[in-house]
């Protein structure tokens, strides 16, 4: 896991975190996971209840799919923040020698929970159908390796937890870090070829998500989700940017090339309006069962609000890229704006 990996590797799940396809049962029933985060990570993984049927009309099984998202998530939205801290204060290398502040460390990890079981679950789906190629073989190559890593960083938590390294001097540290380094050689050469192509894959049902939408007449959604895609597309854009621009070790935020984002934040206005407009639709909300009975107001006025707040900090982000100043925060709180919008898709979902 090199430097630049660390910086930008986990971004680019983070700001397209996760949303759910959902279908009929497999493994473990329906299987609708816990939801999107927005740790990670990580591309757009997308459907709506409407995709849960295929051409012939018989039902489509997402629960494989989704057991890689949520090992995408994972891996985008917990392990890779914890390891860009860790690798920020300490050399990335196998012998131990801190480069910063350890006690750095400590905030990342102290509470990390290792899900084991979420690895499991993916590889236990690796030969089921359907069968993703490109995903079922980086999969492979990936293998339990998360496991090890989430193990390692476990130890590390437990012992950052009660400032176990202040008392031993790093005796610890080292024997944690020998453990981590030795786990990182078979994840880090694969973990980065899985989370590319569940991207690639995630591209694909998110466009297919799009049209059955539309098919079904289902505004609220197609316009929440042309809303988020469009968003993704332009930190998309911002962060290919600002990684092209480093390739030394010092971190720098270029100047943002708007030839290929004004266009974009266009569509982002247009796809709000048309949110606005559908929201704003009595026939339109009666078709999101989480708009409607006893709790429908409530619901509808936070999706609204998550909407609005997500074109806001796209607007702010906006605003600082064209004006050419520091937009280091408007980028970080447009690509949490966008998580919390996903969460609140798949509520509705």
């Amino acid at each position: 896991m090199n430097q630049k990996k660390l910086w930008t590797g986990m971004i680019c799940l983070a700001l397209s975190a996760a949303l759910l396809l959902t279908g009929c049962g497999g493994k473990g029933g329906s299987d609708k996971s816990g939801g999107a985060t927005s740790g990670g990570g990580s591309k757009s993984d997308v459907s709506s209840s409407a995709s849960s049927a295929d051409k012939s009309g018989q039902p489509v099984d997402y629960s494989k799919y989704n057991a890689y998202l949520d090992l995408a998530d994972e891996i985008g939205g917990e392990i890779e923040p914890i390891l860009e801290v860790y690798f920020s204060n300490v050399s990335f290398d196998p012998s131990f020698t801190v480069t910063g502040d350890y006690a750095a460390i400590k905030e990342a990890v102290e509470f990390y929970t290792p899900n084991t079981y979420l690895v499991e679950k993916a590889l236990d789906y690796l030969d089921e159908e359907p069968a993703y190629p490109e995903a079922d073989a980086a999969l492979r190559d990936l293998g339990d390796s998360p496991v090890k890593v989430m193990e390692a960083l476990n130890h590390l938590g437990s012992y950052m937890r009660f400032d176990e390294f202040e008392e031993d001097n790093l005796a610890k540290a080292r024997e944690i870090h020998a453990e981590l380094w030795s786990a990182l050689q078979v994840y880090d050469a694969n973990y980065e070829a899985f989370l590319a192509a569940f991207d690639i894959l995630a591209s694909q049902g998110e466009e297919d998500s799009l049209n059955q939408l539309l098919e079904e007449e289902e505004m609220i959604l197609y316009h929440s989700l042309c809303l988020i895609r469009t968003s993704e597309d332009i930190l998309n854009d911002v962060w290919s940017q600002i990684d092209a621009a480093n390739t030394g070790e010092e971190t720098v935020l270029p100047e943002i090339d708007m030839t290929n984002l004004s266009p974009l934040f266009d569509s982002l206005q247009t796809s709000h309006d048309s949110l606005t407009q559908a929201l704003g639709s009595e026939s339109e909300r009666e078709k999101v069962e989480m708009f409607t009975g006893r709790v429908g107001d409530s619901a509808l006025e936070l999706y609204t609000s998550r909407a609005n707040s997500l074109y806001s900090y796209m607007g702010s982000l906006a605003e600082a890229l064209m004006a050419g100043t520091d937009y280091a925060e408007a980028l970080l709180n447009a690509s949490d704006a966008i998580g919390s919008m996903i969460d609140s898709y798949n509520n509705i979902l």
